[in-house]
């Protein structure tokens, strides 16, 4: 089974005027087993999906569906994969099925779950080991 860490680090920045003061923000990056990294968008199903995907030779495509209208979908060879989004629920369309899930979960033990269960049913990933990196 592959294996993927997930390490944040937490800053203050700047708000950006002068009425804002300092913010706390959080950065996610996934590390994985051959030493590659990548910053997670965010540290939601979705963002974990895309990086495992792409880690594994799925790459992120614009497909054009109508009259200056276009779609960004995962697609590796033939096999092309929509996500859609819709609130806090997300859908992964292929073309024979579809997964609809929550982006955010209680535990990340559920989270990881349902990426290696989206993973393995639509993307054909082997389920990764994913846990939190302490520092």
């Amino acid at each position: 089974m592959p294996k993927a860490a997930i390490s944040s680090k937490a800053f203050l920045i700047e708000g950006g005027c002068n009425a804002c003061g300092l913010q706390n923000t959080e950065t996610f990056t996934i590390h994985f087993e051959d030493r590659r990294s990548e910053v997670l968008d965010n540290f939601d199903l979705p963002s974990l999906v895309q990086a495992i995907a792409q880690k594994n030779g799925w790459r992120e495509t614009v497909i054009p569906i109508g009259i200056s209208e276009e779609e960004i979908v995962l697609k590796k060879e033939t096999d092309v994969i929509k996500p859609k989004y819709f609130g806090d629920q997300i859908i992964y369309q292929s073309e024979n099925q579809r997964i609809q899930s929550k982006q955010k979960f209680d535990t990340n033990a559920e989270l990881f779950e349902q990426v290696n269960s989206i993973l393995e049913q639509l993307f054909k990933i082997e389920p990764y080991e994913i846990k939190i990196a302490v520092e």
